[in-house]
């Protein structure tokens, strides 16, 4: 067979393959009606460059789930050709979580802006993506033009029925001297005829002792329902209880409804202050299931807890994705069950981010089917993407930084396509600026893929990018936008894994003349899969300040578990 005809071959798979992740479907707007706006059935009339259809990959999508939105134009047969712009907005109502606290929150923010060719055929379609990090009710406004703006009214929904705040990878830590308030975020789908969702019972229990604790003065701080599908809806509850009665201690929480019992280990941690000086643990990449690399990557995990709670009993630990290398149950083993077992060895609160791994159903590349798909690492560790809480006088921003974003999605080219992270989207860097940040203090990042590297990605067709610093095994998106706001609004440090390595960077991409060169973008290597030793990164905070930030290696010889 020749190079030319495999080279097409490949191609056409490629294609195929495409098509099957992502398949169109049309959706019907309802009826809303507005100044200068209306929502419409697809029709064939209009005028050239008029949007006459609008349609959803899903029409009820759910947090972490990329959409394609296919957006129809009327082309102009009799006339000449000519570009236009097409604005997409979005208006919504969401769930926001930041420092220990839940609010429903309205926001607007421009989802993209593209261009499209106007000819002589009868339409003309243009692909958008948007990935929903807001779970809410959404308002899209599409215009085109000068012409009046269309209207797509649209839920996004959890994938999981399950105290969504707080849980393992998300606790609450409260500081009885700030707070005596614990908020609980509860999300359970009914058919719209059923009643309206309620917690009967609520609990913490200690996780080192028997001793459980009734949550009684219930307050309900918001409740709202949302649509995801024809008849049944998703109820979201935002309670809140008085704990100033209970003692300080690590605790499970435990909330029963009308239908069913939710619990997470290790989700809320109830303190009397926030030390002065504190240090946490960065870990990353742990890949749980990998083959074929005679690791014993939960073993290896259990040992670096070990050692972290024996020898330097952090105040918290972060880990930035990756925490398994697929998840579906091909090998008869669930490996988030196995990173929960795992994770529940610590003694000090475990939050967590997604990485491109965390979403794999399956370890070949070509079977990545979904390839988006969070709703495992939304069931067992974390069921929100992106969020914030404050501790010690600093603030911590925790990101989704996204899927598998390959060079041929960016260019039409399938040379070379090195996975990227997608990276940060609008509405992410509109929360970071309206909600999750806080620049009256020092803040610390914490997401799977890096903002910055020391070189750009190279080969045929690399990802064209213009900014100082490198930008191999990158964020793909708003990668400018992220570093300007880190640059401007106190960050000290951006923790990443993803690339198995252990650098140290300024927003250059060179080594900073001073470690305190604020911002400093750190890359940090795997957890488990180093043969000789395993390790993680341990930050110390003095007054609100860095004060360092070293990679510790744990070696065998000087720490290991028969």
């Amino acid at each position: 067979m020749s190079k030319k005809s495999v080279f097409i071959k490949m191609l056409v798979l490629f294609v195929l393959l495409n098509f099957t992740l992502h398949p169109v479907i049309g959706s019907t707007f309802e009826k809303k009606t507005g100044e200068n706006t209306y929502s419409m059935e697809a029709v064939e009339d209009g005028s050239p460059g008029e949007i006459i259809d609008i349609s959803f990959s899903n029409s009820y999508p759910t947090l972490g789930e990329p959409i394609e939105i296919i957006v129809t134009v009327k082309g102009n047969p009799a006339g000449r050709r000519f570009d236009e712009i097409i604005e997409v907005s979005d208006e919504y109502e969401g769930l926001i979580v930041k420092s220990s606290e839940a609010e429903w929150k309205s926001g607007y923010v421009t989802l993209a802006q593209v261009e499209i060719k106007i000819g002589r055929l009868p339409r003309y379609t243009k692909k958008i993506h948007w990935y929903p990090v807001v779970v809410g009710n959404h308002t899209l406004k599409f215009k085109a033009g000068s012409f009046p703006v269309k209207i797509k009214n649209v839920s996004v929904g959890f994938d999981t029925e399950n105290i969504i705040f707080p849980s393992l990878g998300c606790p609450s830590i409260i500081n009885k001297n700030k707070t005596e308030a614990l908020a609980i975020v509860v999300s359970e789908e009914r058919h719209i005829s059923e009643d309206f969702l309620e917690i009967s019972h609520a609990e913490l229990k200690k996780i080192d002792s028997p001793s459980t604790y009734i949550l009684d003065n219930q307050s309900i701080q918001f409740s709202t329902w949302i649509y995801t599908s024809e008849d049944t809806v998703e109820d979201e509850l935002i309670v809140s209880y008085n704990i100033s009665s209970i003692p300080c201690g690590f605790y499970n929480i435990t909330s029963i409804t009308a239908k069913n019992r939710y619990t997470w280990p290790h989700a809320v941690k109830i303190i009397d202050e926030e030390p002065d000086e504190f240090s946490f643990v960065q870990l990353t990449d742990i890949h749980i299931g990998k083959v074929y690399n005679l690791i014993n990557e939960k073993e290896n995990l259990a040992n670096v807890i070990c050692y972290i709670n024996e020898e330097i009993k952090p105040d918290f630990i972060v880990i930035s994705g990756d925490l398994v290398d697929w998840y579906n149950d091909c090998s008869k083993q669930n490996f988030f069950e196995k990173l929960q077992e795992a994770i529940i060895m610590c003694n000090s609160p475990v939050f967590t981010v997604p990485g491109n791994h965390d979403r794999y159903e399956h370890r070949l590349l070509l079977l990545y089917n979904p390839f988006y798909d969070l709703s495992n690492y939304h069931l067992y560790i974390n069921p929100l993407n992106d969020y914030a809480f404050e501790y010690g006088n600093m603030n911590f921003l925790l990101l989704d930084s996204g899927y598998d974003y390959s060079r041929w999605e960016i260019k039409l080219n399938i040379w070379k396509p090195t996975p990227e992270g997608s990276g940060l989207t609008n509405n992410q860097i509109y929360l970071i600026e309206n909600e999750l940040g806080n620049d009256e203090m020092n803040q610390n990042i914490i997401m799977h893929h890096p903002a910055v590297n020391d070189r750009d990605d190279y080969g045929l067709f690399a990802v064209p990018d213009d900014l100082p610093s490198g930008n191999e095994n990158c964020i793909a998106f708003n990668r400018a936008e992220f570093i300007e706001y880190c640059l401007i609004n106190n960050i000290s440090l951006v923790l990443s894994g993803h690339t198995h390595d252990n650098k140290v960077l300024n927003f250059l991409g060179e080594k900073p003349s001073d470690l305190f060169e604020w911002p400093i973008f750190v890359q940090t290597d795997s957890t488990t899969l180093n043969r000789v030793d395993v390790g993680g990164r341990v930050v110390k905070i003095k007054d609100g300040q860095v004060i360092s930030y070293e990679y510790v290696s744990i070696t065998y010889d000087d720490f290991f578990l028969t």
